[in-house]
């Protein structure tokens, strides 16, 4: 009987252990020029993922990020029932020597449903848009590592 319990307890922790825990993603060792317009929430985002102490071996240009919200279903009474919410931000690297390394216009999209209480709903927007700046900024952080190993 207390083999079948030591079993169970080292399955129950192999299992546990195993759930794919990680350390928060933060680049030591990559820092970078910004050029963004003042009040630019995802180029802030961005900053807070450097390390200031590393010297910036690239430019990043971030043009104003552009946000839709498109109603993706309605209820019976016409009124919306779902958003389908897109972020779209311009990006351009380059190395210290001004040369073009990445051009692109990082999009992502997601289903969200609409709640019932007007305020409830906007806050749920915004804590959605949040959420894509910040996947956008973990691929841009990706991108940027690589460039940086080179």
């Amino acid at each position: 009987m207390s083999k079948i319990s030591f079993l169970s307890a080292i399955l129950i922790t192999s299992l546990l252990s195993s759930c794919g825990f990680h350390t928060p993603y933060k680049n030591t060792t990559l820092n970078a020029s910004i050029i963004a317009s003042t009040n630019n929430a995802f180029a802030d985002e961005l900053k807070k993922r450097f390390d200031q102490e590393a010297s910036q071996s690239l430019i990043v240009q971030i043009d104003n990020e552009v946000q839709k919200k498109q109603t993706a279903s309605y209820k019976s009474d016409g009124k919306a029932n779902s958003y389908t919410l897109s972020l779209s931000i311009p990006v351009k690297v380059f190395n210290n020597n001004n040369k073009l390394l990445l051009s692109k216009d990082f999009s992502v999209s997601i289903h969200l449903s609409k709640m019932s209480v007007t305020q409830a709903d906007r806050l749920q927007i915004e804590e959605t848009y949040a959420q894509l700046r910040s996947t956008i900024v973990k691929k841009l952080l990706r991108i940027l590592s690589k460039f940086n190993e080179n």
